[in-house]
């Protein structure tokens, strides 16, 4: 309606209202040192409708009187305004005052002179008592003046209140009652936008630490809560790791580590002090560390996530608990609250299952590998730089140690090599590297899509100058403080890490000192588990090679799908896949291991779909769990209830499998790799037995600590403890009738429990007289209340203590039981190992059933080197290819032929054939069939692999950089008993050099180290090189194909065949866009002496404009190359014709090429 004032919206309040000092009814006071303000005159009062309108703001209720003129009719509120005017009450700056009331006003001021001041806002709506008591006396009276000695009398109680209240308070305003209101705001905030809703048993935390009285002059005051405090005190001392605190029944973190909290677990953070210097002056108006929480049954989630994304994250847990804290002496301090655990991406093993990884494509996941890392400084430069390395890598979730020392080149191919072998998640630096080792750290570690699978962590420690003494001072301490009584086993651990060279010994002592941190030092005693990185009985495969022929990760995403691992992991158990991993990884250089493989595997293979196979994989199909995990955890004390009856009952069911196993001969198996690893399996029963009777099964599923012992198996301070329950228990029962008597009662009553609270004894409202004063009333309805005696309450926390001090005596059982367990740590290991190896074995028989595989042939190492491969296949292609992989047939062989020199056509299939000869070789010295109609071989002590073109930008080097110090390496490093692939060597550089560099090394190869090679060239004048040696060294071999050339625009249909390499009716016509390429994938004798790149081109859709021009360049240069080569050819016949036969050869060639 028009005329009628429309009520003000109400609005959402923001975020900076919580935070926004509030007034008391809108009378904001101003302090006594203010000025005074002079005292107002006749012409200050000016008509209220002149004044500026009091903010609602600044309100905290509107005034009735504003209320009753928004809510009521214009005439009710003109009357109340008159009559409100008339009496004085509330002065509102009338136009014309009537004298007495001014004089009045006057006075009234000068008595109120000893009051604070009243702001410009509120001085307009004082009341004015000298003014009333005027009006009422000139006559003036008011509708309701019959109550107003009444309501006279309730002012003045009122003012007696207020004043009560500002000397005990102080006033509103003040910054104290400011700061009380804020925080109240802070708590009701956190209260709401928390994670579960639930109030903190910790609130006396929450409340500011009170002023000091001895407070020094010129100190701060402080403002962070006890619980604050303590946490900063803790952090201090672990500013690089991420806390997360136990604060009542949630977790939470604070400041900085809040941010990262939020932002990586996409949960809220309270606004607050994100750094933790106190006197940061950025930050100094602030009270409280912004904050974020979390459940606490959500502990492992969070703290798992935060782990994988690259933090080093910490607990810290409440070390006492509510009612022991109570019965003590610090009952009015805050929680004692200790740093308990500590995690990393190397040392995470308090979960069963593997760290996340963040996204599905970001490669195949890492060893789980910690790896400590430390170099000499580096002597000579540039290519003749050379370092000491020494490594030690430690997998905490199973047990596995890797140690080597090792000289390493300026292209640090060695340190390269063993990084991409053991995969490491985290990296602990030792000292300063050398710039290139750095930046190889760098770039293998620095990115989510690495070849480790995602990034890794790096740590560095600084090293001091006299760090071997002192490292190999505690290395010898550590080892020692473990000797009992002349122990020979502890001597011989002893002995052996002395032998440990010196750069090892500061990785082993950096590690140790690591991984105190973490609780996981321990690991270190089990030197047995000792493994050196460079041994003889394992072929070394560098880094180069590791990806080239993608054993652990293809080459496009580094993924695992399309590698070696892939192709033949038939694995049932996570212990088995890794074990396969290491044999893949590290093929065998004795002849006697490796042929006991390949019979295991054909053992398997003949008893497919037999019992006793069949009860093999059955049995490792029935296996969930990660035994070789939860038994590191085991050793380390970190497993759950549930966890270790699980291990337990699942390695006792195996052992029971074969419980009637007493020799190989009982196993059924002729292979006596099958027969000694079942035979190791019912060596462990009888010590599973004796630890599962002491367990109560059903109790350990619910990992129920009060009942996971059998009864006859409990602790003393177990049975003493639950004696004290049930004694107070039994006094509880027995109180109810003392209870009963003093209510008059002469039914007998029950305890009732509400809302968790027990023992509370219901009393009818009606009879409450009868209740003893000493009863606690804790809660009530309409009809009853409830009470606690002081006996019960007595009696509650006797019994709550009892049951705080079990839980700490379950634990503390619980931990001696796996201490013992860990004793028996080798046969539980050694019987892991055995399945395991079984796993393995049964995977190759899977794979070795596929169509197509056969049983590889090994000679003795006194043949000459030789490889044969009959109809041999792709062993990654042919699972991958639609149409399959067509297989091929090649021998190699000293003397002859030594080497081939593989020439084609582009996208002919060589790099494929040659990769597919590596893997044959590799797959054979693992152990396993081959996808061959047949294979005869020597052992071949490494193979080297120099494919692909690539640069290296971190370490400056371009393409033909990396290809020609790639061979360097191979030169340096190949052996008779080697296989060397070589392919396109010199293409990164001009036409000649290239041809150049690429005849020289083939020259060498075959003249010099006398490997079996293969050579891929598109440099068909390399052919020379096989027909100047003359002794058969060097094969040429092509992958043939044949070509045709399309008919004209009048001839669509028609196709002319100009080359059949499979023939050798090899047509020399120009390479144009009109012929039409079929590669045939075979290989075949003698050199294709073209490439047909326009056939790429053109399938690679270059436009054809631009293919006419390549095809007519195409023709002048080999117009001009056949030009030349017949004046040469023309001067070599002159040559013969006038110095004799001497360079015939030479003239035959010739003549052949053209």
């Amino acid at each position: 309606m028009a005329g009628s004032s429309k009520p003000p919206e109400k609005r959402q309040a923001s975020l900076t209202s919580f935070f926004t000092p509030k007034t008391v009814n809108g009378l904001t006071q101003r302090l006594q040192s203010s000025p005074a303000r002079p005292k107002p005159q006749d012409s200050d009062l000016v008509p209220a409708a002149k004044t500026s309108p009091v903010p609602e703001s600044s309100r905290k209720r509107p005034l009735q009187e504003n209320t009753d003129k928004g809510n009521e009719t214009p005439d009710r509120a003109k009357k109340r305004t008159k009559a409100g005017s008339a009496a004085g009450v509330i002065r509102a700056g009338d136009d014309t005052p009537s004298k007495p009331a001014a004089k009045a006003s006057t006075t009234a001021c000068a008595s109120t002179a000893e009051l604070p001041n009243p702001s410009g806002r509120t001085e307009r709506y004082i009341y004015d008592a000298a003014a009333a008591a005027t009006a009422r006396s000139s006559g003036v009276r008011h509708e309701s003046d019959e109550d107003g000695d009444q309501n006279a009398a309730t002012r003045r109680e009122k003012e007696a209140l207020h004043k009560k209240f500002v000397k005990k308070l102080g006033h509103p305003d003040s910054m104290a009652m400011i700061r009380r209101r804020n925080f109240q705001a802070d708590a009701d905030t956190a209260a709401v936008q928390g994670e579960d809703g639930e109030a903190d048993d910790d609130a006396d935390e929450e409340e500011p630490a009170p002023p000091s009285k001895t407070k020094k002059k010129g100190a701060k005051t402080g403002k962070l809560t006890p619980m604050e405090m303590q946490f900063l005190e803790i952090k201090r001392k672990h500013m690089d790791t991420l806390l997360i605190v136990e604060v009542g029944y949630k977790f939470r973190f604070f400041g900085e580590d809040a941010r990262i909290a939020a932002k990586e677990l996409s949960i809220m953070c309270i606004p607050g002090k994100f750094r933790y210097d106190e006197q940061d002056p950025s930050e100094a108006h602030i009270d409280r560390f912004a904050s974020a929480s979390i459940p606490v049954h959500r502990l492992s989630v969070h703290a798992k996530r935060l782990v994988a994304a690259g933090h080093k994250v910490g607990v810290v847990r409440q070390i006492e608990t509510a009612a022991l804290k109570k019965a003590g002496d610090n009952r009015n301090a805050p929680f004692v609250r200790k740093l308990t655990s500590v995690y990393t991406k190397g040392t995470y093993v308090d979960e069963t299952g593997e760290l996340d990884q963040t996204s599905e494509n970001t490669g195949a996941p890492s060893g789980g590998y910690l790896l400590c890392l430390t170099e000499s400084p580096a002597k000579g430069s540039g290519t003749d730089e050379k370092v000491d390395v020494g490594i030690v890598a430690v997998q905490p979730a199973t047990g596995d140690i890797i140690y080597d020392n090792f000289e390493d080149g300026f292209m640090r191919r060695d340190i390269e090599t063993r990084l991409l072998h053991i995969s490491p998640c985290e990296f602990l630096i030792v000292g300063e590297l050398t710039k290139a080792t750095d930046k190889l750290v760098q770039h293998l570690s620095g990115s989510r899509t690495n070849v480790f699978g995602d990034r890794s962590r790096v740590e560095r420690i600084p090293k001091s100058k006299t760090m071997a003494t002192e490292a190999s001072s505690h290395v010898t301490q550590f080892y020692a403080g473990k000797m009992k009584n002349n122990d020979e086993r502890t001597a011989a651990l002893l002995d052996k890490v002395l032998k440990l060279p010196e750069a090892v010994t500061i990785c082993l002592s950096a590690m140790i000192k690591h991984l105190t941190e973490y609780g996981l030092e321990h690991i270190f005693d089990l030197t047995k588990y000792f493994q050196s990185f460079s041994t003889r009985q394992h072929m070394l495969i560098n880094g180069t090679t590791l990806e080239s022929l993608e054993v652990y990760r293809n080459a496009t995403d580094h993924s695992e799908k399309g590698s070696l691992l892939w192709a033949l992991d038939k694995t049932q158990t996570r212990f088995g896949q890794r074990q396969l991993r290491k044999w893949i990884g590290r093929p065998l250089l004795d002849q006697k291991r490796v042929e006991e493989r390949v019979a295991a595997v054909e053992e398997l293979l003949e008893s497919q779909s037999t019992s006793k196979v069949d009860k093999l994989i059955g049995m490792l199909k029935s296996i969930k769990a990660d035994l070789e995990r939860s038994l590191i955890r085991i050793y380390y004390g970190k497993c759950t209830r549930p966890e270790l009856l699980s291990t337990l009952k699942t390695l006792q069911k195996v052992s029971m499998e074969f419980a009637r196993v007493k020799s190989p001969a009982d196993t059924g198996f002729r292979s006596p790799l099958i027969s000694e690893a079942i035979c190791s399996l019912p060596a462990i029963g009888d010590i599973l037995t004796s630890y599962l009777d002491k367990i109560n099964p059903e109790a350990a599923k619910k990992d129920d600590k009060y009942t996971f012992f059998r009864d006859e198996e409990e602790t003393d301070d177990i049975t003493n403890h639950k004696l004290g329950i049930a004694a107070v228990e039994q006094d509880l029962d027995a109180h109810l009738k003392d209870a009963a008597a003093k209510l008059s009662r002469k039914t007998p009553i029950t305890y009732v429990t509400v809302a968790g609270i027990e023992y509370l004894i219901e009393v009818l409202n009606s009879d409450l007289k009868r209740v003893p004063a000493s009863w606690a009333k804790i809660s009530g309805t309409k009809k009853v209340s409830r009470f606690h005696t002081p006996q019960v309450m007595s009696w509650i926390s006797e019994r709550d203590q009892h049951r705080e001090a079990l839980a700490a005596a379950c634990d503390a059982a619980f931990k001696d039981l796996l201490q013992s367990i860990a004793a028996e740590y080798q046969p539980f290991r050694d019987a892991i190992a055995s399945l395991a190896t079984l796993d393995c074995l049964l995977s190759f028989a899977q794979v070795a059933a596929l169509p197509g595989y056969s049983k590889p042939t090994f000679l003795p190492d006194s043949a000459p080197p030789t490889i044969t491969i009959a109809q041999g296949r792709h062993p990654i292609a042919e699972h991958t290819l639609p149409n399959g992989y067509i297989p091929f047939t090649t021998s190699l062989t000293a003397p002859a032929p030594l080497a081939h020199l593989i020439t084609g056509p582009n996208m002919g299939g060589k790099s494929s054939y040659v990769r597919a000869v590596a893997l044959l070789v590799l797959l054979a010295q693992v152990g396993s069939f081959v996808p061959a109609a047949a294979m005869t071989l020597t052992l071949a002590d490494a193979i080297h692999t120099r494919m692909g073109a690539r640069d290296n930008l971190f370490a400056g080097e371009s393409t033909f950089m990396v290809e020609v110090s790639e061979t360097a390496a191979i030169l340096r490093s190949a052996t008779p008993r080697s296989l060397v692939v070589l392919d396109e060597l010199g293409r990164g550089t001009s036409t000649h050099d290239g041809a150049a560099i690429a005849h020289a090394v083939l020259e060498h190869v075959v003249r010099e180290t006398k490997c079996l090679t293969l050579f891929i060239t598109h440099y068909q004048n390399l052919a020379r090189v096989a027909d100047g040696l003359g002794d058969g060294r060097i094969k040429c071999v092509h992958m043939s194909f044949t070509a045709q050339r399309r008919g004209s625009a009048d001839e669509k249909n028609t196709k002319k065949p100009i080359a059949d390499s499979k023939t050798g009716d090899m047509d020399s016509g120009d390479d144009n866009d009109d012929d039409e390429i079929t590669f045939l994938y075979e290989v075949a004798e003698g050199v294709a002496h073209r490439s047909y790149g326009l056939n790429v081109a053109r399938l690679a859709r270059i436009p054809r404009k631009v293919l006419a021009v390549a095809a007519l360049k195409s023709c002048q240069l080999e117009d001009e190359m056949r030009a030349r080569r017949l004046r040469g050819a023309a001067k070599l016949l002159e040559d013969v014709l006038r110095d004799g036969p001497d360079q015939l050869d030479h003239l035959i060639s010739s003549l052949e090429q053209l």
